[in-house]
């Protein structure tokens, strides 16, 4: 009731301002419009910020932060207008002091980001807000927090955004996620506020709201501003009597992955001979000095390829949580701190990391080139191995950095580093091949009602309430992006790991990336080094690690990625706490924003949930 008489007090503010005789600066900058519609696009008083004479009056004076039912600040956004083109969003362009009276015009400022499923769901039904009977009087700004990594977002990030609305409007970028004050307890993606664009004031907040409430919200608004009858509220309809729309649309595009992306780096990614060669490979511990560890130690297929240890295990043991891999070859980057970019050249990191296979790549050229089976198979694919008999010029073991590697002829260094690399693009094309059998959410996904218990659909209803869905969605469950989430360390030194801030100048550095030397497309561009790089310095990369799948979660314990975590039931606890668990002090960076604080019960519904997301190998 305040909310309504302060509007209407503003409403005749407003009017005596535009329409008073004596105050022929405001006379001359205000509308004499009498009709009940919106200006045209691109008139002086359409909103854009022009050149009509309405730009005249003073931006609202901000006496207060940001909050409901306060003045947003004038505020700028680098960012896409309405055709695409590179151009600021200024708040100032979109008041628009003189609109009709009685005609209430609002600026929908929907905050979301490229790694944010839930967001990309809201930027796929955008249309239908403009398609609602008062949609001819909304505006509409997307302010991206994050690029699809999580990074701050690029002109090519805010693009991509962009083509993800069916209806875009103005997208702009907002790594500082400065509307966060609005709402300052932990909430989910996006957050859509409402904004009076006559007095620029901040009317709604909502965050992850159904299309049929934003709908009903923005009716109601516009109703008060009008002073108007409110609207009535109408039934959301919802499948098995649980999911709203967007929910179910989600659920829907759970599908169990079968073939992976295409890796134009890898020319035998598909090559049945090279898979057959790399499954011998992925098991063969002859591939380490020692002579007992090999890939298979750390990802056993009988325990979902990872090895329920809470650190891998290798000749001096690592510091990381062995990551399953069954779905490894869909994701867009590798590693916890994606340092990798590709299968092939993650297959090439614990070969010659001391800590897990201790070997290195003039070791590794020498053992296929003197073991007549493996020699064969590699020669059938690759072609004839260089002759290293001579040890003068090839040496026994090395790698860069070594005195002995860093001695060679260049050319000697690029020949075995090639039949390095192709190990690498075996294993790569083995782990290709790896299939996983539907679950049971799989087959409800698809249609079958009855493929899950009460309890378990309760448990995916609190899922999305919880606001896993941000982060965890599509076929494999999960954005492939990176996240602060305050997970312990798992250190043998007990420092906190500092994730994805430390993964990028090694990947920068190194020639096995996907556009280097070695890539058989070096000109394949999936990524932006540029971005990579600034990701670095950006704040939400320390501590930040790549969101794991969620499939075959139940077999993959322990947690984490420093293994940290022993249930189920611990991580969803942590969660729970919107990673604020001060039981865990060794961790690096801050929790992110939109993680969401939920009750006891609501955990407990979700670790039931989690328990069904099997990840069978089909062979």
């Amino acid at each position: 009731m305040k909310s309504r008489r302060r509007s209407r007090l503003a409403a005749a503010a407003l009017a005596l301002a535009c329409t008073g005789a004596s105050a022929s600066a405001l006379s001359v900058g205000c509308s004499t419009r009498t009709n009940d519609g919106p200006p045209a696009a691109g008139s002086p008083h359409d909103g854009g910020g022009g050149d009509g004479a309405c730009s005249a009056f003073a931006y609202p004076t901000v006496t207060a932060g940001l909050d409901l039912f306060l003045t947003v600040p004038d505020l700028t956004f680098d960012g896409l207008d309405l055709d695409g083109h590179a151009a600021p969003f200024t708040f100032r362009a979109q008041y628009t002091p003189c609109a009709p009276i009685n005609v209430a015009r609002l600026l929908v400022v929907r905050v979301g980001a490229g790694w944010c499923g839930t967001c990309r769901w809201h930027a796929s039904h955008t249309k239908e807000l403009f398609d609602l009977d008062v949609g001819p009087r909304l505006e509409l700004v997307d302010l991206v927090v994050g690029d699809d990594d999580n990074a701050p977002p690029t002109p090519d990030a805010l693009a991509a955004f962009r083509a993800r609305i069916d209806a875009p409007r103005f997208v702009a970028a907002d790594s500082a996620f400065t509307f966060r004050v609005v709402n300052p307890q932990r909430a989910p993606l996006p957050m859509v506020l409402l904004v009076d664009r006559r007095t620029m004031r901040i009317e709604s907040v909502q965050n992850d709201p159904t299309l049929d409430a934003l709908a009903f919200r923005i009716r109601s608004v516009m109703a008060t501003l009008d002073g108007t009858p409110a609207p009535r509220g109408g039934v959301e309809t919802r499948t098995d009597g649980r999911f709203v729309r967007a929910q179910w649309d989600m659920i829907r595009d759970i599908v169990v992955p079968d073939a992976p992306p295409a890796d134009p780096t890898n020319a035998k990614g598909d090559d049945p001979a090279a898979a057959a060669f790399g499954e011998a490979l992925f098991s063969d511990v002859t591939l380490s000095p020692s002579g007992n560890v090999s890939c298979a130690t750390c990802h056993d297929k009988t325990k979902g390829f990872s090895d329920a240890r809470p650190q891998s295990e290798g000749v001096h043991g690592g510091d990381r949580n062995a990551p399953a891999i069954a779905l490894a070859s869909h994701s867009r980057s590798q590693f916890w701190d994606g340092r990798a970019d590709s299968l092939w050249m993650q297959a090439l990191g614990p070969l010659e990391n001391a800590n897990e296979f201790g070997a290195s790549r003039l070791f590794v050229a020498h053992r296929i080139a003197r073991a007549p089976a493996s020699k064969l198979a590699y020669e059938a694919i690759f072609g004839p191995l260089p002759d290293m008999s001579d040890v003068s010029r090839f040496p026994v073991a090395g790698k860069p950095g070594d005195a002995v590697y860093d001695a060679m002829a260049d050319a000697d260094r690029t020949a075995a580093t090639r039949v390095f690399v192709n190990i690498g693009k075996s294993i790569a094309a083995f782990e290709r091949t790896i299939r996983v059998l539907p679950n049971a959410l799989d087959r409800y996904a698809a249609g079958d009602l009855t493929a899950l218990a009460d309890a378990e659909k309760d448990g995916l209803l609190a899922f999305f309430k919880g606001g896993c869905a941000q982060c965890h969605y599509g076929p494999r469950l999960t954005d492939d992006a990176y996240h602060a989430i305050a997970f312990g360390t798992g250190r043998k030194d007990r420092a906190p790991d500092r994730g994805r801030v430390d993964g990028v100048s090694p990947f920068l550095a190194s020639d096995f990336a996907g556009d280097g030397p070695y890539s058989d497309a070096p000109t394949f561009r999936p990524f932006s080094r540029d971005a990579i790089a600034a990701s670095a310095a950006a704040p939400a990369s320390l501590g930040a690690f790549k969101t794991p799948t969620l499939r075959g979660l139940p077999a993959t314990a322990p947690y984490g990625h420093g293994g940290t975590f022993a249930t189920l039931a611990d991580v969803v606890k942590h969660y729970s706490q919107a990673g604020a668990d001060a039981s865990h002090a060794t961790y690096a960076g801050e929790p992110e924003p939109w993680l969401v604080k939920f009750d006891d019960p609501t955990r407990d519904a979700i670790t039931l949930f989690l328990g069904v997301l099997t990840a069978t190998p089909s062979r």
